[in-house]
């Protein structure tokens, strides 16, 4: 076949007149990422042998294959294209933004009329995996504000969210640029947990995560005695407990005598243990403490009105400590 004739039948497909959206294509709208491929799919039951001539455009105006008894595949297409030529589908590679489109496809049969479709091909890219970097420093409860900045390329949207479930602006959360960065102030215990930012467009989507760990405490301590009364020669137990984290550790103090733990036995009680215990609970990592007062009686003694045993507790002020 002359090239004159080739020629001729490009330019004849190009000029034809098409139904967009119909025809023997079977789907008129695609969607597809750069670098990935896309199959144009048709309708044609495969044929005992290649058509007459077929022909693949782009836009109107752009051949992107033309095939009779030979094959002439436009620019940009070699190597990236694949025809079958029983059916008239055609697979398109390495895709780029550049490839979004109109399609048409003009096939025509021996002995019989002229099949037509177009379909229309929307390439987008991709959006890149976000990174959230996660703080390094310890994150205290009340002395530390934070900001969280998620970085995506060419995101539509930014949603954040705590243990899986979306945050909304308010309270202590604070979104900016365009959510781009997640402001929390102050800190909370209940901030600790794992934040994700999920990014996403009109065809992909991904997530980068962080897990923060806010310490705090110790709160205000509880000191128990085991039995709540006793009398002398008995044996008593005092425990002292204070939710914190990290874990508070502990010391007692009684007569300018101290003693390490969270727990004060005695074997067996005489007077010289009588008095005012006080429990301090420190957290190492937020510098803080915190000091409960207990008054050790002898249950047997008489206490004016109808008490047999003396109780007392008082909570100092949460106060700093150097570490």
């Amino acid at each position: 076949m002359s090239y004159t004739f080739l020629k001729s039948t490009i330019l004849l497909f190009l000029s034809a007149d098409i139904c967009y959206g119909a025809g023997v294509l079977t789907v008129d709208l695609l969607h597809r990422a750069t670098g990935e491929s896309v199959t144009f799919t048709t309708s044609v039951k495969p044929q005992a042998k290649p058509f007459m001539a077929l022909a693949w455009t782009f836009n109107s105006t752009t051949n992107v294959i033309t095939s009779t008894s030979a094959d002439v595949v436009g620019p940009g297409y070699e190597n990236r294209i694949t025809l079958d030529k029983f059916t008239g589908s055609l697979v398109l590679r390495n895709m780029t933004k550049e490839d979004s489109g109109q399609y048409k496809l003009i096939i025509i049969p021996y002995g019989a009329a002229q099949i037509q479709g177009t379909a229309k091909l929307e390439v987008l890219t991709k959006v890149s995996k976000p990174t959230l970097a996660c703080p390094t420093e310890n994150l205290m409860e009340g002395q530390t504000s934070l900001n969280l900045t998620c970085h995506a390329d060419s995101p539509v949207s930014r949603v954040w969210l705590k243990d899986g479930k979306p945050l909304v602006p308010g309270d202590r959360f604070s979104f900016h640029d365009g959510n781009r960065v997640l402001s929390i102030s102050p800190l909370n215990r209940k901030d600790t947990g794992e934040f994700l930012c999920n990014v996403s467009n009109h065809f992909s989507f991904d997530t980068d995560k962080c897990r923060l760990k806010v310490y705090w405490g110790p709160d205000q301590p509880r000191i128990v005695q085991t039995p709540n009364g006793a009398e002398l020669e008995e044996s008593v137990l005092l425990r002292c407990s204070a939710d914190s984290l990290p874990k508070a550790s502990f010391s007692w103090t009684f007569k300018h005598t101290t003693m390490k733990g969270p727990s004060h036995y005695i074997d067996e009680m005489e007077k010289r243990h009588l008095g005012k215990y006080t429990c301090t609970a420190r957290n190492l990592i937020t510098g803080l403490e915190a000091s409960v007062f207990h008054t050790l009686c002898d249950s047997s003694t008489p206490i004016t009105g109808s008490m047999s045993m003396m109780f007392c507790t008082v909570l100092t002020t949460v106060t700093l400590i150097s570490v």
